[in-house]
Formats: C-alpha cells, structure tokens, sequence
C-alpha cells in the first residue's frame, strides 16, 4: 500500500507541475502579445 500512495502522489505532483508549467507558459505569452500590441499602438 506505500508503495501505491507514493506512485498516486507522485502521479498527483507531476500533473500539477504541468498545469503549472503550461499556466505559466500561457501567463507569459499572453503578456508579451499585451507588450507587444502596446508597442504597436504606442
């Protein structure tokens, strides 16, 4: 039964990791089309 629990958690943490990671990469680029419409407009 541990050994199942540390797989879960490890299954649960890699997944939230990339949630994460692609949450960010969208968070980012989002930003640089903001930054870079501002440089249109401005």
């Amino acid at each position: 039964m541990g050994y199942t629990f540390i797989a879960a958690v490890l299954l649960i943490a890699g997944l939230v990791g990339v949630v994460a990671v692609k949450a960010v990469h969208a968070a980012a680029t989002c930003m640089d089309d903001s930054f870079r419409w501002g440089g249109r407009n401005g």
